[in-house]
């Protein structure tokens, strides 16, 4: 069994190619859900969305994110200020449809499911970290706002002061993933944002505990080669944390989590580093320009089950 945690552009990618191999284990995903956020008349949970699509492919690879070939008229024609999130008219269906299900009272968990089934993802099941309503907050120096805001209506502009994850601590994982956590033999965090995307996913009470038990195979990938994250406002959050916005800050991230992380070839000078962190590094290209990359990636992972 292989249980694997991420979220946002880097998770999709990498887990296409790890969904693309003919592995005889069990694969669970673990979604975060405190990027969700209420708007447009719907909850949005951008990071399960981006997973299904994917996995399925519908996913506008350009993008990294969306349903190919969307619209966005629903937006046109608001044409005011609350018109900011940009969700097409497909994903906007998408969302209303897992709202009907959710208004009838099943579960964030039970209607990614179905959405699952609908999209004929066969080889995988997916999992949001858990059922309640979590949402990231960043704190900044004039007020609070949520993520996606910071993300997409201030574009990662704001100076960092603090992240909290509201209701994080009234949270429960959702049914059945302590349970593969503790049955799986390799365990991959993708790389996704460390602080945003994984971080949420760790602090549901109990999930930590549960990967740290486990006596699966640990290995994280990096989302920074060099300078660089592969997308979005990683070394933002990395620094505002405390850590250094680098190879070695992610190391530090998954110090006492992980057995391996897997970084780029151009990031050797930091091998004795990382090691004395007590982490094997992976040194691969793990620049997913193509999707041969990240299959790469997963093969290179997939063999030390049998090492």
């Amino acid at each position: 069994m292989i249980t694997t945690f991420g979220g946002g552009v880097g998770a999709g990618k990498f887990l296409e190619g790890l969904y693309s191999q003919d592995y005889l284990e069990e694969l669970n995903i673990i979604v975060n859900t405190a990027d969700d956020i209420d708007i447009y008349d719907v909850r949005v949970s951008p990071d399960i969305d981006s997973i299904l699509y994917w996995l399925s492919g519908k996913v506008d690879r350009r993008k990294g994110w969306g349903i190919k070939g969307d619209t966005f008229n629903h937006l046109n024609e608001r044409k005011n200020n609350d018109s900011w999130f940009n969700l097409g008219d497909l994903d906007l269906a998408e969302n209303l449809r897992k709202k009907h299900f959710m208004s009838k009272g099943l579960t964030l968990q039970e209607v990614v499911n179905k959405q699952r089934k609908k999209l004929k993802i066969k080889k995988a099941k997916i999992f949001p970290m858990c059922n309640e309503e979590v949402e990231t907050f960043v704190g900044t120096r004039r007020k609070k706002i949520h993520f996606q805001e910071y993300l997409i209506k201030y574009k990662m502009k704001p100076k960092i002061d603090s992240v909290t994850f509201k209701n994080i601590r009234k949270s429960h994982p959702s049914k059945g993933v302590i349970e593969k956590i503790n049955k799986s033999k390799l365990i991959i965090f993708c790389p996704s944002n460390p602080i945003i995307s994984i971080g949420p996913i760790l602090s549901v009470p109990g999930i930590r505990k549960a990967v740290k038990d486990s006596r699966a195979i640990k290995v994280a990938i990096s989302p920074i080669v060099g300078d660089k994250a592969f997308k979005g406002p990683v070394l933002n959050f990395m620094k505002a944390k405390g850590f250094l916005p680098s190879v070695l800050g992610v190391a530090s991230f998954y110090k006492d989590l992980v057995d391996y992380l897997m970084i780029d070839n151009k990031d050797k000078e930091y091998e004795k580093k990382i090691k004395v962190l007590g982490i094997v590094p992976i040194f691969k290209d793990i620049r997913m320009t193509k999707r041969e990359v990240s299959i790469r990636m997963a093969k290179s992972i997939l063999e030390l089950i049998d090492r």
